[in-house]
């Protein structure tokens, strides 16, 4: 164990230079971005990046501390004193931004593959991915992947904190990009807030509604149904695409679902309609996992709950490419269902 622990402490020493040469090269995009935008202030504060709210003030939500003896990423940028900055200055300034922390989540995303392979293998029992040298590599990628999370967290604060870039292009997709890395890192609070303000900030974006079904999808796992539903609504609002159209229905219907009584159960079966009419997903796509459990659940729910005499009506607003087949099966099920229920015994 003392040489995996050796081990580990020199592998977390490159690590550690690896990171700080990394917060050193963040803060230069970052220093670099903001003179590009002509946001520098005298005594050049901002380009050091206007680390720190001020006395007082908290900080916004998912910021992060660097780590002692290292610079790094801006989470806010001190307003231009000049007059203001030209749009296309602007816009170089949060791409620059926005690709730094876009090639963090990757390298994030790239770590936890290394770490589902390093799992796969130590199930399979291959050579140096059990025992001591498996532990002390897993030890190793999780260090490496919480520091990289940070400093993506970091990243996409810096672009979306900063005043002079509220208006950037790049903004509401940094802002989502934010809310993922710290739902991944553990802050739901965090994340949740993130999505609340890209909501509120850009609700024309075509990132507003993947904000509300995210806000759905962590209202759905606290249990506050009735919240999830209405954050579906929200984001089925406006022209939505259609796999993200089936994927709030769908979360939609296990809300109400979840909600119960016939008010809730009849809406639930609107909801699984609605995605049964909408065209079918491309084979093997999420979407496509959707279309088959909508199929069926509706069949299953309208045969438990819903009105024969209306089943009719009922299907034919699922459209005529499955309405008309799904209809059947529910009467199937419903003739299935009469034959085995025992006939009256006669009164003696």
């Amino acid at each position: 164990m003392s040489r995996v622990l050796g081990r580990t402490a020199r592998d977390n020493g490159c690590l550690e230079e690896r990171r700080r040469a990394s917060a050193r090269r963040l803060a230069a995009v970052a220093a670099l971005a903001i003179a590009a935008a002509g946001c520098g202030t005298r005594g050049g504060a901002a380009a050091r990046g206007a680390l720190s709210p001020a006395r007082g003030e908290a900080a916004a939500p998912g910021a992060v501390a660097p780590a002692r003896g290292e610079a790094a990423a801006p989470d806010a940028v001190a307003p231009a004193r000049s007059s203001a900055a030209a749009p296309d200055a602007v816009a170089a300034a949060a791409e620059r931004l926005f690709q730094e922390a876009e090639s963090l989540a990757s390298r994030r995303r790239a770590i936890g593959v290394q770490l589902f392979v390093l799992d796969e293998a130590a199930q399979a029992g291959a050579a140096g991915a059990t025992g001591e040298r498996g532990a002390g590599r897993r030890a190793a990628l999780e260090a490496e992947a919480a520091r990289v999370q940070a400093r993506t967290v970091a990243a996409y604060a810096a672009l979306v904190d900063a005043p002079a870039l509220r208006a950037a292009e790049r903004r509401p997709r940094a802002l989502l990009g934010l809310a993922r890395a710290l739902q991944d890192a553990g802050d739901l609070r965090g994340a949740e807030a993130r999505l609340r303000q890209l909501a509120l900030e850009h609700p024309a974006s075509s990132e507003a509604p993947e904000a509300h079904l995210a806000l759905a999808d962590l209202a759905f796992a606290a249990g506050r149904l009735d919240e999830a539903a209405r954050a579906c609504d929200a984001a089925l609002r406006g022209a939505a695409p259609p796999a993200l159209r089936k994927r709030a229905l769908y979360v939609k219907s296990w809300s109400l679902r979840g909600l119960g009584g016939s008010a809730a159960t009849g809406e639930a079966m609107r909801a699984l309609r609605a995605i049964v009419r909408l065209d079918p997903a491309p084979a093997g796509s999420p979407e496509a996992t959707i279309d088959e459990a909508a199929e069926r659940e509706l069949v299953e729910l309208y045969a438990a709950h819903g009105d024969l005499e209306q089943a009719r009506a009922f299907f034919a607003g699922a459209g005529d490419r499955a309405g008309p087949r799904l209809l059947g099966e529910v009467e199937a099920r419903a003739a299935r269902r009469r034959r085995a229920e025992p006939a009256d015994r006669t009164s003696l």
